[in-house]
């Protein structure tokens, strides 16, 4: 008996044209990814037009080249990477759900418009006996609400930082008085070097002056997570109002303060 070998199977030029075509196409997840890599590089970039740059907008650029690397691997090895993409879609939701989250404790816990409160001003960079273009952001607000509700204090929040002449509460309490509002009003916190402790001492000093314990915190709206988690830390309740933040530079300042919370929850 004779075994006869079964003929070989071939492929028309057609068919390894398609199977060529199919090679080159980008499926959903692929273009999922390439488009939202190209996002984050422009997050990443944008505070360099306005002078930024800081360890966010390096984390921003290094989730772009992830997410690309994904898709071009994917490509050169011919199959998908499972573990690879649900890094990709964790990266993605993470940044999402921190975006919805943070922007949820800026804009949506907004305080009574009159009545007895005490704000308290979050301190950072300061020139000189000026404040920063970010601190002085903070302070307009700051300032509006301090105008629009006369039975309001306030207490500024910073000490003096590395290559400062003047302590942040001072130049804060200098902007604000140049502007209006009485000095009796105004409480210097002058001893805090960070966030936590910007917190710490300003609630041991509005005990200690008898001050209303209706808070409200003013910051940048990417900062107001972090600190709403300070004064839970130590006991007290405080709604928000912010500055306003360029919109260049906040996807990069907000993934550092993920950095930061993330610090303050793993380490304290």
């Amino acid at each position: 008996m004779i075994l006869m070998r079964p003929p070989k199977r071939i492929c028309s030029g057609r068919t390894k044209r398609k199977r060529k075509m199919n090679a080159k196409q980008l499926t959903g997840k692929q273009k999922l990814f390439l488009c939202a890599a190209f996002l984050l590089v422009l997050m990443g970039l944008g505070g360099l037009l306005v002078g930024v740059w800081n360890v966010g907008s390096t984390l921003l650029l290094a989730g772009a080249a992830f997410l690309a690397g994904v898709v071009a691997l994917e490509k050169k090895m011919g199959r998908r990477q499972i573990l690879l993409t649900g890094l990709g879609i964790l990266l993605l939701a993470v940044l999402i759900v921190h975006a919805a989250i943070w922007n949820y404790f800026a804009y949506c816990r907004q305080p009574a418009a009159q009545g007895e409160a005490t704000v308290i001003v979050l301190g950072c960079k300061v020139n000189g006996e000026e404040p920063s273009l970010m601190l002085r952001r903070r302070l307009q607000r700051a300032l509006l609400y301090l105008q629009q509700n006369p039975q309001a204090n306030c207490v500024v929040s910073g000490g003096m930082g590395e290559n400062e002449s003047y302590t942040e509460a001072h130049v804060m309490k200098k902007y604000l008085v140049e502007n209006g509002i009485e000095p009796s009003r105004i409480y210097e916190e002058d001893r805090s070097t960070n966030t936590d402790t910007n917190i710490q001492n300003s609630l041991a000093l509005i005990e200690q002056e008898g001050l209303s314990d209706n808070l409200i915190i003013c910051t940048d709206g990417f900062h107001q997570l972090r600190a709403w988690l300070y004064v839970r830390r130590y006991g007290a309740q405080a709604t928000a109002i912010s500055g306003k933040t360029p919109l260049l530079v906040v996807p990069s300042y907000a993934v550092r303060e993920l950095c930061g919370i993330l610090k303050m929850l793993l380490i304290g």
